[in-house]
């Protein structure tokens, strides 16, 4: 099916124009909404002008009605219940020994379909680490790498390629924040796992190297998963120390199965929360410039 717009039941009420982030939809010669055929080049998929449509008269290649699309409920959540849902939310780093049912990881996943993102969503690939067996296997190799973490830093040479290769924010967040915790030995196994904290399960967001917005779409997609896993009764917990060491190991990818030429961007560990919170903490605002 091609882009089209049903003429017979279109209102010409002009949303879908109105909506469309690239412009691809016009009024032509005959003063009829319709798409415009040098443009539809640029579409971004994103739905906006199907979803808009009062008379489900706007259809685009990728998606139909029937498959893709439901009547938004009356009343969505209100500020105060959000505001308390996300004060109920805290980074879980201690879990039960119990493991995750996939349904509930399909749960978590099916809110991904309602992300937002940025160019080419569907760049992003997500790998499912739901067997502790195998978490644990990539623990030595990973104890390894964040042990070599305090070398790096300490040699001039190294601290300068890192700088110079992964940019200025990765490098400060080494040296500022790995760093001292893996020279106090944080993330030795002999003290236990520190490093995924024991959690059953993961999820790993990563793309090809390339791959447009993949950094961006994958944080956006690790959020809303991490609230998912809040709202399911889950504990969640955005980890970069598992991604880095992907990223850095051949072994590492290979056990968690992640393509070569993939590039791991962010990793959430989940799992029952060992523990109760009884407080949320209320932190302070960050830095606010108001330009009026």
């Amino acid at each position: 099916m091609t882009n089209f717009i049903n003429q017979e039941e279109c209102k010409q009420c002009q949303n879908c124009v109105a909506v469309c982030p690239v412009n691809m939809i016009g009024v032509d010669n005959n003063k009829r909404v319709n798409f415009i055929p040098e443009r539809e080049s640029i579409c971004l998929e994103c739905g906006q002008c199907m979803a808009i449509c009062p008379t489900d008269s706007v259809k685009i290649s990728k998606f139909s009605y029937e498959d893709n699309f439901f009547n938004l409920p009356e009343n969505p959540v209100g500020y105060q219940h959000f505001l308390d849902f996300i004060a109920t939310r805290r980074s879980v780093r201690n879990f039960k020994n119990k493991p995750v049912p996939e349904e509930i990881i399909d749960q978590i996943l099916d809110t991904l379909t309602f992300a937002p993102y940025g160019s080419e969503p569907n760049k992003v690939k997500i790998t499912i680490v739901n067997d502790r067996e195998r978490i644990e296997k990539a623990l030595p190799l990973i104890e390894e790498f964040l042990d070599n973490i305090v070398k790096w830093v300490e040699n001039p040479i190294a601290s300068f390629m890192i700088k110079r290769k992964k940019g200025p924010e990765t490098f400060n967040t080494i040296k500022n924040h790995l760093y001292p915790m893996c020279k106090l030995e944080n993330y030795k196994l002999k003290f236990g796992d520190r490093i995924t904290r024991n959690a059953p399960a993961m999820i790993i967001f990563h793309a090809d190297e390339g791959a447009e917005e993949h950094t961006n779409n994958s944080l956006i997609y690790a959020t809303y998963a991490m609230f998912a896993a809040h709202s399911l009764g889950m504990g969640a917990s955005m980890n970069g120390i598992v991604p880095a060491a992907v990223n850095k190991l051949p072994e590492v990818k290979k056990i968690f199965s992640i393509p070569d030429g993939d590039e791991a961007v962010i990793s959430l560990t989940i799992g029952y929360p060992k523990y109760k919170y009884k407080k949320a903490i209320k932190r302070e605002k960050k830095e606010v410039n108001w330009v009026v």
